[in-house]
């Protein structure tokens, strides 16, 4: 049994703990929860650079990433930038996305199952849709379901299509939380200002 694979599914599994980000107080042991984040980024960057530096592989790592920035540290990138710069709205979808989505693909590719990409894409699909149905309210945005659904499905086709592609410098836990995250603030924006 390949341990270093089970230790990264299971680690993309466990990806929603990180949604936790959002329930530390504005005011966490007199630092802000922004300057917290940037501080376990900054940490994690040069543990990362450390690591790099001496070429090492870590359990969980695959054997290229020796050489170059490995997953989980373009993850921290993905999420840094999630949790700073995009609305929580569409944060939620993305990172439970990431989580559950990626391994999917990846367990269905290694099996060469021909429902690649239909599955993945009705999946990432329902989590999107239901996380702006359980939270775009409570959050303060009022999002129509015809709405809910376009952003939906913009947000599932673009996560699906950047991690099919293998990049040879970033990684897709990069992508998958990114350009989600673009394509559906920006579609969001875009009908709110044509409402």
């Amino acid at each position: 049994m390949d341990y270093g694979h089970v230790a990264r599914r299971l680690f993309h599994l466990c990806a929603p703990v990180f949604l936790i980000y959002y329930f530390i107080p504005e005011d966490f042991l007199g630092v802000g929860r922004e300057p917290l984040l940037a501080f376990v980024f900054v940490v994690l960057i040069i543990m990362e650079a450390i690591r790099l530096k001496k070429g090492q592989v870590f359990f969980g790592m695959r054997d290229y990433e020796a050489g170059q920035l490995s997953a989980y540290a373009w993850a921290t990138i993905g999420l840094t930038i999630a949790f700073l710069f995009f609305p929580q709205v569409f944060v939620i979808p993305a990172v439970i996305g990431i989580g559950w989505i990626d391994p999917l693909i990846g367990e269905m590719r290694k099996r060469k199952m021909k429902s690649y990409p239909h599955i993945p894409l009705v999946a990432y699909f329902l989590i999107t849709l239901g996380s702006l149905a359980l939270f775009a309210e409570g959050l303060g945005y009022d999002i129509g379901l015809k709405e809910m659904v376009l952003i939906s499905i913009t947000g599932s086709f673009v996560a699906i299509v950047v991690e099919k592609p293998t990049f040879k410098r970033v990684d897709d836990d990069f992508l998958m939380l990114v350009f989600p995250l673009l394509a559906t603030s920006s579609l969001y924006w875009l009908m709110s200002q044509l409402a």
